[in-house]
């Protein structure tokens, strides 16, 4: 019992064509998750370069931050510096009227004897 090229291809036909329409929809099915992750690599990359500039940014308002301190330390230095000379300058005036008389008093006293 031989069987001829039409008989095996009447047998064999169906499971050809089932396994041609799985491997059709298998091909578009992974050329869909190829497209999917190209374009997930493609929005990761993108982030990735977002994120590296919202970095260098931050980083760059760190640096204006920590001058703008380091300068307002400096202010509070002379502020303080400023404030110590005129209190000391308003207690030499103040004792000058003192200082006047004193020497008033001393002349008077010379110029007496």
């Amino acid at each position: 019992m031989a069987m001829d090229f039409s008989e095996a291809l009447q047998l064999v036909g169906p499971f050809l064509a089932i396994a041609g329409f799985v491997s059709g929809i298998w091909w578009k099915v992974e050329g869909k998750i190829d497209k999917v992750r190209s374009d997930a690599d493609a929005a990761v990359a993108k982030a990735q370069v977002k994120a590296e500039d919202a970095m260098k940014e931050v980083t760059a308002f760190k640096l204006k931050v920590v001058e703008e301190y380091a300068s307002w330390d400096t202010v509070r230095a002379i502020e303080t510096r400023l404030t110590e000379r005129m209190d000391s300058l308003s207690d030499a005036v103040m004792k000058m009227p003192d200082a006047i008389v004193d020497r008033m008093v001393n002349m008077i006293k010379l110029t007496s004897k």
